[in-house]
């Protein structure tokens, strides 16, 4: 529990760095780009008021995930995060496609922008360096998919950044056109992250499997207990952020009933502890009959020893 308190900590922290970052970014575009008389720069303005909605909306996300499980919702909250992502899709993309009916109507009367807008998209580039450091750090400590993701929007931002400085030198080189076809090229990108965003939550919110990988390794670990013969039926679930699992495991159908009660606990406890982001585990104890393959541990296998002294219970 008290990884998980600091991953929430760091989940907030991140959550609150991208409001703040990218509030400054969209104050600093908003006025540049209209001073500057640049197209492009008020497009990505877009942008920064899509990351400020993410990040509110993930704040607030995290804030409801907390709350304890009750009758309506004996598995906790943790769905509100993609539910609350899927919201934000809808609105990159509304946002996206407006800006690209400006940026098109600008296409009979293009102009040049000053220099100011060359400043503007330098700040916004060293801002957005700092911002996904921070972030993906964060996601690697704290084995969040969701920091990740959020880290590597704000790393793809730095290449549109440096793309639209590219076009605004371009741009003031004697090709004006240039300005509101970065901007809408800026807002295609938009509705391309809006459209990637709403993807990766609906996939979630219909239980696609989040982590192949991630199940094979969980089949290792408890192939590698105490008493266990054979696992099968692995299942992952995302909620939220945190994840699921089901599986069933095989045991030689002599042992007693608080044997194999004490092999379910071991289990759900290893599975907890060794992945932070498993909110918790159903364990299924199946007899090794005609449902089980008869297959013991490999030899190279570890077996592990679970601690007599554990007194708790399964999350």
């Amino acid at each position: 529990m008290a990884w998980k308190d600091e991953r929430e900590t760091l989940w907030e922290r991140a959550a609150l760095l991208g409001m703040v970052g990218s509030g400054f970014l969209l104050a600093l575009k908003l006025v540049g780009g209209l001073l500057a008389g640049s197209t492009a720069v008020l497009a990505d303005t877009m942008d920064s008021l899509a990351d400020i909605l993410i990040s509110g909306l993930a704040w607030l996300g995290i804030q409801l995930s907390k709350r304890p499980p009750d009758e309506e919702h004996p598995y906790g909250h943790w769905d509100v995060e993609p539910i609350v992502g899927f919201i934000v899709a809808g609105l990159l993309v509304i946002g996206g496609i407006e800006f690209a009916r400006y940026s098109i109507g600008l296409f009979s009367s293009p102009r040049t922008p000053t220099i100011l807008a060359l400043y503007v998209m330098a700040i916004d580039l060293m801002v957005k360096v700092s911002m996904a450091r921070y972030t993906l750090a964060a996601a690697e400590k704290t084995r969040s998919p969701a920091l990740k993701a959020s880290g590597e929007n704000y790393r793809s931002d730095i290449y549109k950044s440096a793309g639209i400085i590219l076009g605004l030198w371009a741009t003031r080189q004697g090709y004006p056109i240039l300005d509101p076809l970065t901007g809408l090229l800026v807002s295609l990108w938009v509705v391309k992250t809006g459209l990637q965003v709403g993807r990766e939550n609906a996939l979630q919110l219909m239980g696609t499997v989040p982590s192949p990988a991630m199940k094979q390794e969980i089949e290792s670990l408890v192939m590698g207990m105490e008493k266990v013969i054979h696992t099968h039926r692995v299942r992952l679930h995302g909620m939220g952020a945190y994840f699921i699992v089901d599986l069933h495991v095989c045991v030689d159908e002599s042992i007693s009933l608080s044997e194999a009660h004490r092999v379910t606990h071991n289990i759900q406890r290893r599975i907890v502890e060794h992945f932070p982001e498993v909110a918790s585990a159903m364990v299924h104890i199946e007899p090794l009959d005609i449902h089980c393959a008869r297959r013991p541990p490999a030899a190279n296998q570890k077996v592990d020893k679970p601690s007599e002294s554990y007194k708790g219970q399964p999350r």
